[in-house]
């Protein structure tokens, strides 16, 4: 077994409850360090370390908005090459997580957004889908991101990149690119292997049939996608979410697992209702001084929502109004987090 075969052997056997599930780094030097680049979401930050397992000196951490990649040779490729070339990374995974923001965000809030900030609409790129990499599909952006890296120049043939996406409801790691199967196919010029036997049938096993180099990418407006923030971030929101029809099974227990973590994480989330902010509404308008307890109602009428930007009076930061929130919510978020991956570490004595 090869180091991210354990990693995600021992990521599926602790959430299924089994106890002994660990990684035991040491057998795996000659794979380490390793180089992830995943999203700037801050949701992440007690995540990754937990699913990987590797000791901090073995793992060479890149983030970017989106975990995005936009070219052969552009800078974030640049950083993966140097990580290789200089701190010595001999395997890649680019890490996708599910509820990514940057894929909800359209081209119509993030102008609102960046004109929030000062930075006016005459001032940024004219095809701003193009010039930010924007994407409507976690899956789809990972994978081609990878096949990027694979054939990219500056990264090293013998370097394994794998694609993975993480859930970020229960942190989960699905495997969508095997790095050892790509690269056997490339180094030896043979088609890859199955990862495993999978019914002809399945729309999966359709999906692993493509040549990663074949698939087609649409050309998609992220603002066609007619997804909004808000439908993700209030509980009033994600208790409209249905499941899916048929009869009971993962899918559907899934689905009702992901809408009670995060309305559980968003209930958790409180402002002090004497703080007065200012923020910014719909209409592009500020408004306020409003003190804490009445953006608490307007929240809870649905009127703005998690990410409506607001800063303290007296304060000359824009933010998110989550991330002016009383720290409750990271008490009920750590009890959301997956089983720890236990790494046994061979004793220096």
């Amino acid at each position: 077994m090869r180091l991210f075969e354990a990693i995600v052997d021992a990521n599926h056997r602790a959430l299924s409850g089994d106890k002994t599930a660990g990684l035991r780094p040491d057998e795996f030097a000659d794979a380490l360090p390793v180089v992830a680049l995943s999203c700037i979401d801050p949701r992440l930050n007690p995540l990754i370390p937990e699913v990987f397992g590797v000791r901090e000196e073995h793992f060479i951490w890149l983030r970017n908005a989106g975990n995005i990649i936009t070219g052969p040779i552009s800078s974030t490729m640049r950083s993966l090459a140097l990580a290789c070339a200089i701190k010595g990374g001999k395997e890649i995974a680019i890490v996708g997580h599910t509820d990514c923001l940057v894929c909800k965000t359209t081209i119509l809030q993030l102008t609102d957004r960046f004109r929030a900030l000062g930075v006016e609409r005459s001032g940024l790129p004219e095809n701003l889908n193009e010039f930010f990499g924007l994407f409507a599909s976690e899956r789809q952006n990972v994978i081609k991101a990878v096949d990027l890296v694979r054939h990219s120049p500056l990264i090293g043939a013998k370097v394994p990149v794998h694609g993975l996406l993480l859930d970020i409801t229960n942190g989960k790691l699905e495997w969508l690119v095997n790095g050892y199967q790509t690269l056997s196919a490339v180094t030896t010029g043979t088609p890859a292997a199955p990862e495993r036997s999978i019914p002809a049938s399945t729309p999966l096993a359709e999906l692993r049939s493509l040549a990663v180099g074949e698939m087609k990418f649409p050309e998609f407006k992220i603002g066609e996608a007619q997804i909004t923030t808000q439908a993700a971030a209030t509980p009033t929101a994600l208790e409209n979410v249905q499941s899916p029809p048929g009869p009971a099974g993962p899918a559907v227990e899934l689905v009702e697992k992901a809408k009670s973590a995060m309305s559980t994480v968003h209930k958790a989330l409180r402002l002090e209702a004497a703080q007065k902010y200012r923020i910014v509404g719909s209409d592009r308008k500020i408004y306020g001084p409003v003190t804490g307890g009445k953006i608490m109602e307007w929240i809870a009428d649905g009127r703005i929502d998690w990410q409506t930007l607001a800063k303290p009076e007296g304060s000359g930061e824009w933010k998110p109004l989550s991330a002016w929130a009383a720290s409750a919510a990271k008490e009920a978020l750590s009890q959301l987090l997956p089983p720890k991956i236990q790494s046994f570490f061979k004793s220096k004595h």
